[in-house]
C-alpha cells in the first residue's frame, strides 16, 4: 500500500528513509503529475520576482524614456519620425545614448555607441549585454503610428498581462530542464545501483529522481522568494541532488537488506 501522497515530499524528500522507500516499492509511473506539480508550485515565486522587476522599470525608468520619444511612422515597412535625425533618446541622468533613430542612412551600426537600439528606415538593431546586435525587419508592417500615449498604453497592458504571459512557459520550459535532468539523474543512479548490488529497475530510478531534485527545486525557489543570490546555483543544486539521489539508493539498499533478514 501507498503511504505517502505527492504532497509530503514538500518536506518529507530532505531526510526521510521511508518516502524514498515507498516512492521505490508503492508509487506508478515516472512521477509526471508530482514533478509538475512541484513546478507549478515552485515557480510562482521567481515569476513574481520577474514581475516586480518590471513593475519598478515601468514606473521608474520607462517613463524618463518615453518622455523622449518621437511620433514614429511606419508606411509599408518604411519608418519615419517627426524630429529631425539622427535623433537620440538618452539615459536622464548620465546622458549616454539609449536609443539612436536615423532613417537617413548615415548611422548604420551600433558599434562604438554605449546605445542599445538603432532604428533605421527599414530595421531595428537590438544590442543586449555587449553581444552582437540582432535585426529586425519592418517590411511586415503597413501601417503603425507610435506615440508616447500609444507606448503608454502598451507599458500598462505588458504589466496587467506579463504574469499570465509568463507563468505557463516558465513552467513549461522548467519541466522539460527538469526532467531531462530526472533522466539523466536516473541513468547515474542506476550505474550507482548496480555497483552497489541493488536490484533497481530504470523506471523505478526515474521515480527517486524526481523526488532527489525536490529539495533542490524547493530552495532554488525560498531563495527567489527572499530575493537572494547564490553564486553557481546550478552546480551546487547539481550536487544538492545527486546526494538525494545516492541517499535514496541508499534507503532502498536498507530496505533490501531487511527483507533478506
Amino acid at each position: 500500500m501507498r503511504r505517502f501522497t505527492i504532497i509530503h515530499p514538500l518536506f518529507m524528500s530532505f531526510f526521510s528513509r521511508s518516502l524514498y522507500q515507498d516512492v521505490a516499492e508503492n508509487w506508478k509511473g515516472i512521477c509526471i503529475p508530482y514533478l509538475l506539480s512541484l513546478l507549478a508550485l515552485c515557480t510562482i515565486p521567481g515569476v513574481m520576482k520577474l514581475n516586480s522587476d518590471l513593475s519598478a522599470y515601468l514606473a521608474q525608468t520607462a517613463p524618463a524614456i518615453v518622455r523622449q520619444v518621437p511620433v514614429i511612422t511606419v508606411t509599408k515597412g518604411k519608418l519615419s519620425i517627426d524630429k529631425p535625425e539622427p535623433y537620440i533618446i538618452k539615459d536622464e541622468k548620465t546622458g549616454a545614448p539609449v536609443i539612436i533613430i536615423d532613417t537617413t542612412g548615415r548611422t548604420n551600426s551600433l558599434e562604438g555607441s554605449p546605445a542599445v537600439m538603432l532604428i533605421k528606415q527599414t530595421e531595428i538593431l537590438v544590442r543586449k549585454d555587449g553581444a552582437e546586435a540582432k535585426r529586425f525587419e519592418l517590411d511586415g508592417i503597413e501601417k503603425l503610428v507610435v506615440d508616447r500615449r500609444v507606448l503608454y498604453e502598451w507599458m500598462d497592458a505588458m504589466e496587467e498581462s506579463f504574469v499570465f504571459v509568463l507563468y505557463p512557459f516558465a513552467v513549461l520550459f522548467s519541466f522539460i530542464y527538469h526532467f531531462l535532468e530526472v533522466l539523466l539523474f536516473a541513468g547515474i543512479g542506476l550505474l550507482v545501483a548496480r555497483r552497489l548490488k541493488i536490484p533497481l529497475a530504470y523506471k523505478t530510478l526515474v521515480r527517486l529522481a524526481a523526488i532527489s531534485v525536490s529539495p533542490s527545486i524547493i530552495l532554488g525557489a525560498l531563495l527567489a522568494a527572499a530575493d537572494l543570490m547564490v553564486p553557481y546555483r546550478f552546480i551546487i543544486g547539481f550536487w544538492i541532488s545527486m546526494g538525494y539521489l545516492i541517499f535514496a539508493v541508499r534507503a532502498c539498499e536498507d530496505k533490501t537488506k531487511t527483507a533478506v533478514t
